[in-house]
């Protein structure tokens, strides 16, 4: 019987070490995704509790809300200029320092500064230099544009920093994967003349294609989540300019206590992203390749 209980307690000793991760990931991670599906289908007061079952009655009259659309435009907007031209800005500066050369090390570290500094610190700071009054980047280019005024403007104010704040990681993973193409392969395309346009758009693209694919899907996710910087920089204006998806979510949840709304408008920043990564990954078995 000893033997029994001793074999057994050595069974399951090793499964008791997942029990805190898998308390944990219930509190914070599934408890309140169900949390949010179940408000998403029900009225909700003011407390957070549940008064009643109404279907898919909040996501009928949210996709009717022009704010809503309007959130909805702004967020596909904002990818729309973010991801091409952080993953080009950042594939130049890897370009530009994946071979060893003098100086390199000190380039590398100025490229991933910005890892080092939050979210909010940054946005504060842009928000300084492009002031239309006493901003920096209006008196050095001897310009007038109203950033924060000009609903034209506003949104791209948000990407500049968006690029800025991806620039260090998404600059690490492409001079990491430039770094691993084989150079036999290079050095055999350089012999039989290949120049540096068709070496990169032949060799060395299609081999980093992976690092693309998983910095493209995270960025894609970090658009649809876009929130931070909208509420230090414009705080969704002007005239709702750069309102978001997770911003509108936050107004109406938090700000207004509309529960039902709020969870509705997270349920559908969900399914966006996981379809449009599930996009992405359809795209990888043509445009992909690992060796």
């Amino acid at each position: 019987m000893e033997k029994r209980s001793a074999r057994m307690k050595k069974t399951l000793s090793p499964y008791l070490y997942f029990v805190p991760a898998l308390v944990l990931a219930y509190l914070f991670s599934y408890r309140p995704f169900l949390k949010t599906i179940a408000n998403s289908l029900s009225l909700v007061n003011f407390s957070g509790k549940i008064i009643e079952f109404v279907g898919l009655e909040n996501f009928q009259s949210l996709f009717t809300d022009r704010n809503f659309q309007t959130s909805l435009v702004n967020t596909f907007r904002f990818a729309l200029f973010f991801i091409p031209i952080d993953l080009v800005f950042c594939l130049v500066c890897a370009l530009l320092v994946y071979r060893k050369r003098r100086f390199n090390a000190l380039n590398e570290t100025l490229f991933i500064m910005p890892m080092a500094v939050a979210m909010s610190s940054a946005a504060l700071v842009f928000k300084a230099i492009f002031n239309p009054t006493i901003g920096v980047v209006n008196h050095l280019f001897g310009i007038s544009i109203q950033w924060f005024n000009d609903p034209a403007w506003a949104m791209f104010t948000i990407v500049f920093l968006g690029v800025w704040m991806a620039m260090g990681l998404d600059f690490l993973l492409l001079v990491g994967a430039l770094r691993s193409v084989p150079r036999h392969i290079v050095e055999a395309a350089e012999i039989e003349g290949a120049g540096p346009i068709a070496k990169f758009f032949r060799i060395q693209l299609p081999l980093i294609s992976p690092t693309i694919l998983f910095i493209v899907s995270t960025r894609l996710r970090d658009s649809m989540l876009l929130s931070g910087p909208v509420m230090v920089m414009t705080s969704g204006g002007p005239y709702r300019s750069t309102q978001t998806l997770v911003y509108q979510m936050y107004i109406e949840g938090f700000t207004a206590g509309n529960y039902s709304k709020g969870s509705a408008i997270s349920v559908v920043v969900f399914v966006l992203t996981f379809l449009l990564i599930l996009l992405a990954f359809r795209f990888e078995r043509k445009g992909v390749f690992y060796q």
